[in-house]
């Protein structure tokens, strides 16, 4: 029997399945950078206009802190990350279209080291997002929990 020679090399599909989770992890990570910023003003507009006991303060600075935690992780998630050698970044560097046209030309005899340098470097960007994703998530739960204890300590004061 003939290999199928429609079917992609494993590469790229691996590289295919990389890239979606890049984008899946992009979009989540910048919804919840949205839904806690609303959370921080609204945490910090409540703050500003009640008098809120002793214990509750801490409660809400402790609150404001892990929302900013949880902030600046998610910004970092979704910084455009510039290094490496492929893509997009390998031929901005080109110093001329004709040298460009010789890279990708070139790269094209060396296709599978490439290739595995590329999905190398991106599963890396993708595993790193996730995690900071995932103590973003982590975070803003303890928040909420913090918000509710000082809601708590506000209404038996």
């Amino acid at each position: 029997m003939l290999p199928d020679t429609t079917a992609p090399d494993p590469s790229t599909t691996a590289l295919t399945d990389v890239q979606t989770q890049m984008s899946r992890v992009d979009i989540k990570a910048s919804i919840l950078f949205g839904l806690s910023l609303g959370a921080l003003t609204g945490t910090a507009a409540v703050i500003s206009k009640t008098h809120l006991p002793g214990p509750a303060v801490i409660g809400a600075a402790v609150t404001v802190a892990l929302i900013g935690a949880a902030l600046a992780l998610l910004g970092a998630a979704i910084r455009p990350a510039l290094a490496g050698n492929h893509g997009f970044v390998r031929w901005a560097a080109a110093p001329s279209p004709a040298d460009l046209a010789d890279d990708l030309h070139t790269a094209s005899t060396e296709a599978d080291t490439d290739r595995a340098a590329q999905l190398w470097g991106l599963s890396r960007a993708v595993h790193r997002k996730y995690r900071r994703v995932r103590l973003a998530v982590d975070l803003l739960g303890l928040a909420l929990g913090s918000a509710a204890l000082t809601v708590l300590l506000t209404a038996t004061a």
